[in-house]
């Protein structure tokens, strides 16, 4: 895997422990249980990697858009190739067209 892979998987894995260890701390010290335990874990835990996972964040967008842009620049060549084969193939129609035109009027 490359090491663009691994700003996604290391973004993903902060985030998944900084939210498991929000979910603990509340399980420890509060009455909070449940599904509305786990909705603050993950509020709480999302305003907290806004600031402290800022440069990994950072660093996943930068590898997912080298990503995307890698896929757009394909399709694009794909496009390309395709319009310039279709360009190709409407001028020899174009000539063979004015060829017959020219045989017609010479007839």
């Amino acid at each position: 895997m490359k090491s663009s892979g691994w700003a996604i998987i290391r973004f993903t894995m902060l985030r998944a422990l900084l939210f498991g260890g929000i979910w603990l701390l509340l399980q420890l010290t509060t009455p909070l249980r449940g599904l509305i335990a786990a909705v603050v874990a993950l509020l709480v835990s999302g305003v907290i990697s806004t600031v402290v996972l800022n440069r990994q964040r950072a660093a996943m967008g930068v590898s997912l858009a080298s990503f995307f842009g890698r896929i757009n620049a394909r399709i694009d060549a794909s496009s390309r190739a395709e319009d310039e084969a279709d360009d190709l193939e409407r001028s020899g129609n174009g000539e063979q067209e004015a060829q017959a035109e020219t045989v017609e009027k010479n007839e």
